[in-house]
């Protein structure tokens, strides 16, 4: 006889069989779903992977630009100083001939300068397009930094879709030379010099000479004797600078005393003339012609002496109408260490004369005179310009006898503002991506 099962119980068997099986279903499609996660997750990272390893590679593209365009600059370094507006304006205005300035290579300066102002493509490796390629955005000069933008591509060009692109911004410190330089002691845009006139500080020629008639020292007109010694070392150098011209002539202030040509002896400032310094302790005096003929504000000669009577601190300031004049054995007295006489030129001050025994100590700015008839007709040492001269032309070469010229003063003393001189870049102090 057969046992009897309860049917309770099959029921409650049958009920767990039609659970197990939706169970397992969901079991096996919650794997198939995880399995497609990790499949998909996988593929995603890995293209992540790639399109970051391919912007690390567009990224190293663009400092390899970024390193390859401060190269540019620390060869060319008085183009560091400018941005490119100002690169052009000044390269196109100097001919070729011109390219074996001691500071700057132009020709070469102009083909790279074309380049960076046309953002054109400039391969990393010229026999490897796929090392990628970059372009200078921009480059602009803020108060000691230069500021670079570049961009950089790499993959394959003739298809978007496959061309990792970055651009980079970087900082790159300009150091000027000129910190712990004093200003020239003769510059001038032509040179003549005697081979007998010892300059005791810089010289600089604010345009570079021809290519035919550069010589060894970068100046025509100027030999490396002309710097004098000090216990045997040279007191300065000689700079050829294209992009640097003589400062402008300063015009006199509204409140500049009105002078008549100085063409006797007379001392400044004047006793019982009620001249009056200003804040800054300076005089400002205008100086007028002597007649229209012969246009001089100062012509002093035989015994004339300028006299200059002011305390360590003061400045005489003298803004010129006309030519200078400094024949005869006149002095310029000055009671300080530095000059504290200023003797600025004007647009009509086109001759300036130096000759005999004449001494003077003066910081003269006469950027449009030419200094034609300097000359010292007796060997005697007093005689010498102590300052500095900035003119137009500077020819010497009639001289019999020296006429040295120390330099003496800072730009404050000489109440010009100092000017950048060729460069020392820095590394690249700041870098900031830059989304595309």
């Amino acid at each position: 006889m057969l046992p009897k099962f309860s049917t309770t119980r099959i029921d409650r068997a049958r009920t767990q069989a039609g659970f197990a099986m939706p169970l397992a279903l969901g079991m096996g499609l919650m794997m198939i779903i995880i399995a497609a996660s990790l499949i998909g997750r996988s593929q995603s990272d890995r293209a992540t992977t790639v399109s970051q390893r391919e912007l690390n590679r567009a990224l190293s593209v663009s400092e390899a630009g970024a390193i390859r365009f401060q190269s540019f600059l620390d060869r060319h370094k008085l183009l560091a100083t400018k941005s490119f507006a100002q690169w052009r304006l000044t390269l196109d205005s100097l001919p070729l001939s011109q390219s074996s300035c001691r500071l700057i290579d132009i020709i070469a300066a102009k083909q790279q300068a074309d380049l960076f102002q046309a953002s054109t493509w400039i391969a990393l490796d010229n026999s490897d397009a796929n090392k990628g390629r970059y372009r200078i955005i921009d480059y602009q000069y803020q108060n000691g930094v230069g500021k670079l933008k570049v961009a950089a591509e790499i993959g394959t060009y003739n298809n978007p879709q496959n061309i990792s692109k970055h651009s980079l911004i970087v900082d790159i410190p300009i150091g000027s030379e000129s910190a712990g330089i004093a200003p020239p002691a003769l510059w001038a845009n032509t040179f003549n010099l005697s081979t007998t006139q010892p300059i005791t500080g810089q010289i600089q020629g604010a345009t570079c000479p021809q290519l035919a008639n550069v010589d060894v020292d970068g100046i025509t007109g100027v030999e490396a004797t002309n710097i004098a010694l000090i216990s045997g070392v040279p007191s300065g150098q000689i700079i050829a600078d294209p992009f640097t011209p003589i400062p402008a002539p300063k015009v006199a202030p509204t409140n500049a005393i009105p002078l008549p040509a100085i063409t006797a002896s007379i001392q400044l400032p004047r006793v019982g003339s009620g001249d009056v310094p200003d804040v800054n302790h300076e005089y400002h005096y205008l100086v007028d012609i002597d007649n229209p003929s012969s246009g001089y504000s100062i012509k002093l000669q035989d015994l004339d002496r300028l006299t200059i009577n002011v305390t360590a601190n003061q400045k005489i300031n003298l803004y010129l109408k006309g030519n200078i004049d400094f024949a005869g054995s006149q002095t310029v007295n000055v009671n300080s260490a530095h000059p504290n006489l200023r003797i600025y030129g004007s647009t009509q001050t086109i001759r300036l004369i130096i000759k005999d025994t004449a001494a003077i100590t003066a910081f003269i700015h006469a950027p449009l005179a030419d200094a034609e008839s300097v000359h010292a007709l007796t060997p005697n040492p007093n005689p010498q310009i102590t300052g500095a001269v900035w003119v137009n032309s500077w020819n010497s070469m009639t001289s019999q006898n020296q006429l040295p010229i120390i330099q003496s003063g800072t730009w404050s003393d000489f109440g010009i503002s100092k000017l950048e001189q060729p460069s020392q870049l820095s590394p690249i102090s700041y870098w900031q991506r830059v989304e595309n």
